[in-house]
C-alpha cells in the first residue's frame, strides 16, 4: 500500500486485518519502503503453504469487499498486490548461518543444508529445474519498450508478467548481533548494497531489472523495528540477474563488502544474510494495482494498447 502525504492508518488497519483469521497466510511479515517517487509504502509479505489455500484466501469477503471497493479510486493512497505461485522446482533458498529463517524457509517442511554454494552459478545450480531448463526470458524485449506516460490515479491495473521472469528476496538481519558487529555492518556492508539497489533502479532497462524495493522490517503492529532490511525485486530472467551479480561492479562491492565482514570477525558472524530466489513460469506472477503512482512496480512498463 502506497501513502502518498496521507495518514493511511484506517486501511492499513484494514488491510491487516485480512490475514487474520480463517484462511490466513502460514508466514506473515511486515517493513516499509520508499516508492520512486518519493511514496511511502507499508508492505505485508504473506507466504501460503499452496495455491489453493491461496485461492480460497481471496474469495473470503473481507479479501474480495477490500479489492472491489471503489473508494480507494479516490485520494492519496493506492493499494497494489504482486502474487506469485512458486514451484518448489524453480525456487532456491541460502542462509549464512542458522538462525530463525524467513520467508519460504519458514513454512518448508523440508529444508536441508546444501554444499551448492560460494562460487558464481551456484544460485542456479540450487535450483531443481535447472537441470533440463536454462529458463531464459519468454519475453526477452519486452523490457526494451518501457510505456508512454499514462494516467494511473484513480484507475485498477492488472498485470500478467512473462514467462522466466526472476524474483529474488534477500535478507539482512542483525537483531542478534554484538554492538561491534552491528557498526561494522552498518557502516561498512550496507552502504555499498544501498550503491548497488540504487544502481538497478536508475538503470532498469539497461540492468533489465523492474525494480528493487529496500525495506525496513516491523514486526505485525507496524510498531516495533526489527533491526531487520530485505530487498524485494524483478529480473527479466535468472540470466539477467546472474549478469549483474556476476559482473558489475556494484555487486562485486557488495560481495567484497561481506566478505570483509566475515574476515573482520573471523568467521564468527552473527548478522544473518540470506536471499530467496524463483523464477516463475507463465501465468505464475500477477500484479493489481489500484490508483497508485505511475512508477509504482510493473505500471513503468504496462501498455494499455
Amino acid at each position: 500500500m502506497e501513502s502518498r502525504d496521507a495518514d493511511a492508518r484506517a486501511l492499513l488497519a484494514r488491510v491487516a486485518n485480512t490475514f487474520a483469521g480463517v484462511g490466513g497466510p502460514a508466514s506473515l511479515g511486515r517493513g516499509v519502503a520508499t516508492g520512486a517517487g518519493g511514496e511511502r509504502s507499508d508492505i505485508f509479505y504473506a507466504y501460503w503453504n499452496s495455491s489453493a489455500e491461496y485461492a480460497s484466501w481471496l474469495t473470503t469477503p473481507r479479501v474480495a469487499s477490500l479489492w472491489t471497493d471503489d473508494a480507494l479510486l479516490r485520494g492519496p493512497i493506492g493499494l497494489w498486490r504482486e502474487s506469485m505461485i512458486i514451484p518448489v522446482e524453480r525456487n532456491e533458498t541460502n542462509y549464512s548461518n542458522d538462525a530463525a529463517y524467513d520467508g519460504i524457509a519458514q513454512i518448508d517442511k523440508e529444508m536441508r543444508k546444501t554444499d551448492v554454494h560460494g562460487y558464481w552459478g551456484s544460485a542456479r545450480e540450487r535450483i531443481p529445474a535447472s537441470a533440463h531448463d536454462t529458463m531464459p526470458s519468454a519475453a526477452p524485449d519486452f523490457m526494451g519498450r518501457p510505456a508512454a506516460s499514462m494516467e494511473t490515479l484513480g484507475r485498477r491495473f492488472r498485470i500478467t508478467l512473462p514467462g522466466n521472469t526472476c524474483v529474488i528476496r534477500s535478507f539482512q538481519d542483525w537483531s542478534q548481533a554484538q554492538a561491534a558487529e552491528v557498526d561494522w555492518y552498518l557502516g561498512n556492508v550496507e552502504p555499498v548494497l544501498r550503491v548497488g539497489l540504487d544502481y538497478l533502479n536508475g538503470n532498469r532497462t539497461e540492468a533489465k531489472c523492474y525494480g528493487m524495493r529496500y525495506i525496513r522490517e516491523y514486526d505485525i503492529s507496524g510498531a516495533i523495528d526489527l533491526n531487520r532490511t530485505s530487498t524485494f525485486g524483478y529480473f527479466e530472467s535468472l540470466q539477467t540477474l546472474e549478469r549483474w551479480t556476476h559482473t558489475h561492479p556494484t555487486h562485486l562491492d557488495i560481495f567484497r563488502a561481506a566478505i570483509s565482514m566475515v574476515q573482520r570477525f573471523q568467521g564468527e558472524v552473527a548478522v544473518k544474510l540470506g536471499h530467496e530466489v524463483s523464477v516463475l513460469p507463465e501465468g505464475m506472477l500477477s500484479a493489481e494495482y489500484v490508483n497508485c503512482a505511475r512508477s509504482t512496480g510493473f505500471l513503468p512498463w504496462f501498455h494499455e494498447d
